[in-house]
């Protein structure tokens, strides 16, 4: 139930998806993947024709009642930038099911990260956090004018030193 798609009769299609990330967790000493949402409480839609979204999405009763379709100043939708789509789909490709995968990382004398491959390769610059015990970086990403703080797995390949 992570990603639902609906396609219309008409030339319109939407992709709905709620975005999630592969971690490591450790369980019984072992590291586990796991999935985990990204954005909870966060629907992104894409589509081709936000008039027709609206309008199809306007009939359906326990929806509208949820956005507070009364009040005037509540905003059903709210585009993203071309920036923060082009994150979006750096993070969370429409390959990997809207699923951001594992980094594989280098680990270099005093904890400076090399990103060999993964998501991570992109965003490298907006890492803002490191909890290698955990195997995860914290990434910050601004969407809709606001930063979020995304925990990344990470796959430690190797670790060198420096010079």
């Amino acid at each position: 139930e992570d990603i639902h798609r609906f396609n219309t009769n008409r030339e319109e299609s939407f992709d709905v998806f709620s975005p999630t990330r592969q971690t490591m967790r450790k369980y019984k000493g072992e590291f586990k993947p796991c999935i985990e949402r990204c954005f909870p409480g966060y629907v992104f839609v894409e589509t081709n024709n936000v008039q027709q979204l609206f309008r199809d999405l306007y009939w359906v009763p326990d929806f509208t009642k949820l956005l507070g379709r009364e009040s005037k100043d509540s905003h059903l939708f709210v585009p993203l930038s071309n920036e923060e789509s082009r994150m979006v789909d750096i993070l969370f490709g429409r390959e990997n099911d809207r699923t951001m995968g594992i980094s594989d990382i280098e680990i270099e004398e005093g904890d400076v990260i090399r990103i060999l491959s993964g998501p991570l390769r992109d965003v490298e610059g907006k890492i803002v956090r490191k909890n290698l015990h955990k195997r995860k970086v914290t990434v910050e990403v601004c969407l809709l004018k606001r930063a979020f703080e995304i925990d990344v797995g990470v796959n430690i390949v190797a670790r060198t030193k420096s010079g």
